[in-house]
């Protein structure tokens, strides 16, 4: 039976002092910290779907440690259940999100390309909610970063109403993300969507460090940044 004291005691195991102390640079969380490494979180989330016991790991409240958020998420995302299930669990998840790595890891989890996928994706990147509609972007720019959605992108995009930091980057990952994979849709999102010059200039750097990203396509990025 899972509780927080064997939560705790599962995750003490594979505490990491250094990365912990690395880690806690690059992200900010009400939680407290254990220092488990990401590859280590995913084997662990798997093993315990695998146990059968994933609902009642998830379901444990209160949430005390940043790596059992994550695991919840990973574990949210990963395991096999009917879709409408799925996305109210993710939704659901999003209100225990209080840092974009949970955010982030979570999404990569999620592999899926259910257009049903893309119209809730869409739906919580129009949320004002931070961590929901950062969510939807990172799910869009997961599964569904191509020409065929682009469109629907520039909606989604020309719809969000959160603001603040992980927002713009989080457009200006995906607008990069886009243009990786096919060439000028990113620039056309540049050049047509609703975005600050910020967020230009957020997708122009990252296609600027893309070996993914033309240097055409870095030229005209920079261009319509500057513009």
């Amino acid at each position: 039976m899972w509780d927080n004291d064997k939560i705790t005691a599962l995750l003490k195991e594979h505490e990491d002092e250094k990365y912990r102390e690395f880690h806690g640079g690059l992200t900010f969380t009400s939680y407290e910290r254990v220092g488990v490494r990401v590859p280590v979180l995913r084997a662990l989330a798997k093993s315990i779907i695998k146990s059968g016991e994933w609902e009642e790991f998830v379901s444990v409240r209160p949430i005390l440690f940043y790596e059992q958020a994550m695991l919840c998420g990973i574990i949210s995302a990963s395991v096999k259940e009917p879709y409408e299930d799925k996305i109210k669990r993710l939704k659901a998840f999003s209100g225990l999100i209080d840092d974009w790595a949970v955010c982030d890891v979570t999404c990569s989890c999620l592999k899926c390309k259910d257009d049903r996928l893309f119209d809730d994706a869409c739906a919580f990147a129009a949320s004002p909610d931070l961590w929901l509609a950062r969510m939807g972007l990172v799910i869009i720019l997961g599964n569904f970063a191509d020409r065929e959605h682009l469109d629907g992108i520039r909606s989604a995009i020309d719809s969000v109403r959160a603001e603040g930091y992980y927002i713009d980057m989080a457009i200006g990952w995906l607008i990069c993300t886009v243009e990786s994979r096919d060439k000028g849709a990113g620039i056309e999102l540049m050049r047509t969507a609703n975005i600050s010059r910020e967020v230009k200039k957020t997708a122009a750097s990252k296609m600027r460090d893309s070996c993914r990203v033309s240097e055409e396509s870095k030229r005209k990025a920079k261009d319509i940044a500057n513009g």
